[in-house]
């Protein structure tokens, strides 16, 4: 009985269960090094706060995939760190002083107003 059970199995199917282990084996192994880079990148980034960096690991390894990702697209930019009050309040980038007819600032060659 065992021999028949033996005999009957395809080969195909053994060959593809080790292809299969073989994906699924590097997509997990990708998926770690992303972790532990959005880990180690959350832990370095100056412009969050203490409590942020805390907040954003959590999130990371709550959920893996997700949390490594979002850390990647929307986090470590900085927006919504901001948003949610985490940042330690550095600028990332300044906006240039505009002089014209429609702005607040007082014109540099002698303040005259335009009429």
């Amino acid at each position: 009985m065992n021999t028949r059970i033996a005999e009957a199995t395809n080969t195909g199917f053994a060959w593809l269960t080790g292809e299969l282990s073989t994906i699924v084996a590097a997509v997990g192994i990708v998926l770690v090094v992303l972790i532990v880079a959005a880990v180690f990148s959350a832990f370095v980034d100056s412009d969050t706060s203490a409590g942020g960096k805390l907040l954003w690991v959590l999130l990371i390894l709550w959920v893996p995939l997700l949390g490594a990702v979002s850390w990647f697209v929307v986090g470590k930019k900085g927006h919504l760190n901001r948003f949610l009050g985490i940042d330690r309040g550095r600028a990332r980038h300044t906006i240039p002083v505009s002089v014209g007819q429609h702005s607040n600032v007082a014109n540099r060659a002698g303040d005259l107003k335009h009429a």
